[in-house]
């Protein structure tokens, strides 16, 4: 053998790296496979089950963009593996696309003992999914019994039109709950706040908007997206605005930017109390961090 052929790297075979990229996927062993199967996918010798192993790698390994992207492709091309309606549907709530991300989300729950807690195996996850995991097949329970079930399940009017008396009979216990539920009638829609939020910002009242913010994203924690490129100029920034910034990436899986957004905010809040700036005309040099609702 010359020398040259000796250096030459072997030939390999597709298929065999792609057993073992998926062997090291189900080993936990996430940067070998990835490794792999992007370089499979560069020369194009990925097929279905490997576009699959693409997106699950890619998502486990924190490229939740990516992770789409290869979920999309795999279902496009015919597949139904569970994991990759779970990859679209979290790709696509990042997006701010919710409406969309809850159809593949809906898809999810409409099949029976899916294993939502072994599935994400601790990754971060939307509120697209139930807390509880026996929620999951609740909806094709639903489907099979002609009604809804769960929480979803529709509740009887408070009180009857016209009579002023409670329209079920029960305990004590049931009316004290009516009554919690309908203090809580009054909560503004997400969207709403999304934009009022938005507004606050430009008029420059960031204090206003933190609070739009969070409320929008307690309610809605699919709205983390829109709410982080609202905030995302550095001239809007306070404080609060950090905090909800810290919120949102949180909910969208972004655990470092989220600690970063807490330490700007602590750092912020320590300035304001640090005494160089307590004198007067503190609060006018055009600090971002100062609200100008503070410095009236």
């Amino acid at each position: 053998m010359s020398p040259t052929a000796a250096l030459r790297p072997a030939a390999t075979d597709p298929a065999v790296d792609l057993r073992l990229a998926c062997l090291h996927l189900r080993m936990g062993q996430l940067g070998l496979a990835r490794a792999a199967l992007e370089a499979l996918a560069g020369s194009g010798d990925l097929d279905e089950d490997g576009l699959l192993a693409l997106a699950e790698a890619r998502w486990r390994t924190g490229d939740l963009t990516g992770a789409g992207d290869a979920a999309e492709a795999y279902l496009a091309s015919g597949g139904e593996a569970t994991v990759a309606l779970v990859i679209a549907a979290e790709a696509i709530a990042a997006a701010g696309r919710p409406g969309e991300a809850r159809r593949f989300s809906t898809r999810v729950l409409e099949r029976e003992d899916i294993p939502l807690d072994r599935l994400f195996a601790g990754m971060p996850r939307s509120a697209l999914w139930p807390a509880d995991p026996a929620q999951a097949g609740q909806a094709a329970a639903a489907r099979l019994f002609g009604g809804e079930t769960g929480a979803r399940q529709r509740r009887p009017p408070l009180v009857e039109r016209g009579t002023g008396q409670a329209a079920t009979a029960g305990s004590s216990d049931d009316g004290k709950v009516r009554d919690d539920r309908s203090e809580t009638e009054g909560l503004p829609e997400p969207s709403d706040e999304l934009e009022a939020g938005r507004l606050a910002l430009a008029q420059g009242h960031r204090a206003e908007a933190a609070l739009r913010f969070a409320l929008a994203l307690r309610e809605s924690p699919e709205l983390a997206p829109a709410v982080l490129t609202a905030t995302e100029p550095r001239d809007a920034r306070s404080p609060e605005i950090e905090i909800v910034r810290g919120d949102a990436f949180r909910m969208v899986g972004h655990e470092l930017d989220a600690r970063r957004a807490y330490v700007q905010a602590a750092g912020a809040i320590a300035d304001r109390r640090s005494p160089s700036r307590a004198g007067p005309g503190a609060g006018d040099r055009g600090d971002p961090t100062i609200d100008p609702e503070e410095r009236t």
